[in-house]
């Protein structure tokens, strides 16, 4: 009977199976690779920061300033919005790729998403980008927005 209740449990209850080879192992690129210490290093300013774009110091006093090395402040921004695309990318193809998702993020702002990961990354700092996404995704699963706003006014 036991047996008999397992084997229609298999086939009855839907199973959420990630793409993965026969070992458990999937390819990661680019930032996903890097460590939230690293992650965590580069969203400082963006934290910090009112708005949720960060700018260039383009003033004519910074433009004026040539012995100043500009080079480390402008590499940050960059390294953010590499690491901010990244992200993008990688909830976009999570929405994609995962039945009755419209947003896995549901209301959540950006800003918010990258507290939500800036704060794993405290937790966990030899913990790859990656894995603080994947985290993300089963953390918010429940409450993800299944549908357009479109789709849930009759349209």
């Amino acid at each position: 009977m036991k047996l008999l209740l397992i084997t229609l449990g298999i086939f009855i209850v839907p199973i959420s199976v990630m793409a993965v080879d026969i070992t458990g192992n999937y390819a990661v690129w680019g930032v996903g690779t890097k460590s939230c210490y690293a992650f965590n290093l580069v969203t400082v300013n963006y934290l910090n920061s009112d708005n949720s774009t960060q700018k260039k110091d383009e003033s004519l006093i910074s433009k004026l300033k040539f012995w100043e090395d500009k080079k480390n402040n402008e590499d940050e921004v960059e390294n953010f919005d590499i690491y901010r695309n990244y992200i993008k990318g990688f909830m976009t193809a999570y929405n994609i790729f995962t039945e009755k998702t419209f947003s896995i993020t549901g209301s959540m702002k950006e800003k918010q998403v990258i507290e939500w990961l800036n704060d794993y990354c405290k937790e966990n700092p030899m913990s790859s980008v990656e894995n603080a996404l994947t985290s993300f995704t089963f953390e918010h699963y429940d409450n993800r927005m299944k549908t357009s706003s479109r789709a849930r006014r009759g349209r």
